[in-house]
């Protein structure tokens, strides 16, 4: 019930940033903690489980994410496909090719130089849009460890708070099995008493009335 109050709460009064910044807060004060079975631990956790930690990085970074930044993921991923090989190596090929045979008319002859002009601007324009492609990639990645950690960390405290919960149980349950016993023991004692109390008042009962007990025996 607290939880559910507190999650409207705070989704009708905090925007997402806000959010954000505040399950963060939580993170980090419940790992400077030393204890997570402390109150002051119990709060932090009370306070962040309500909270979703869990969040699609890679959807969050796309939405946000330039044309340039697309274009480069694009080419980068053309670039390293054996579809780009095949068809630069046919490509160079077909030049060479031409070129051979197209004698003294050719428009790039041996030692292809515009060939090699083509390559090299390739290549210099190509490393510039793969390094772009890896630090997205690398961003990903560092965004999806963070995000990993606090998951982590909320199942960790999660955990610990279950634990503390069962070992509360463990004792109530532990509590009431040594009273269930102790008044067993003592309805024990107590039946035993009224039966030994009632034996003696029967044999009482008989030595002060010999001759009625004899007569009602020879009957």
């Amino acid at each position: 019930m607290y939880n559910d109050l507190l999650l409207n709460r705070l989704v009708a009064t905090q925007p997402d940033d806000d959010q954000d910044a505040r399950i963060q807060d939580l993170i980090d004060e419940i790992e400077e903690l030393n204890s997570l079975v402390g109150p002051e631990a119990q709060q932090l956790i009370e306070d962040l489980r309500p909270r979703i930690v869990t969040d699609n990085v890679y959807e969050d970074i796309e939405e946000h994410a330039s044309f340039g930044d697309r274009m480069a993921d694009r080419l980068a991923t053309l670039a390293g496909s054996w579809k780009f090989i095949i068809f630069f190596a046919v490509l160079m090929a077909v030049w060479i090719a031409g070129n051979f045979a197209l004698g003294t008319r050719a428009f790039d002859p041996f030692p292809f130089i515009l060939l090699n002009l083509t390559l090299s601007t390739l290549a210099a324009l190509q490393a510039p849009v793969i390094l772009m492609s890896q630090n997205r990639q690398a961003s990903k990645d560092r965004a999806m460890a963070e995000n990993d950690y606090q998951v982590n960390l909320k199942s960790e405290v999660e955990i610990a708070d279950l634990h503390r919960k069962v070992d509360a149980l463990t004792d109530a349950l532990t509590m009431q099995t040594r009273m269930v016993n102790a008044l067993i023991t003592a309805r024990q004692k107590e039946l035993s008493a009224t039966v030994r109390a009632m034996e003696h008042n029967r044999m009482m009962a008989m030595s002060s009335h010999p001759h009625t007990s004899m007569n009602a025996h020879m009957e």
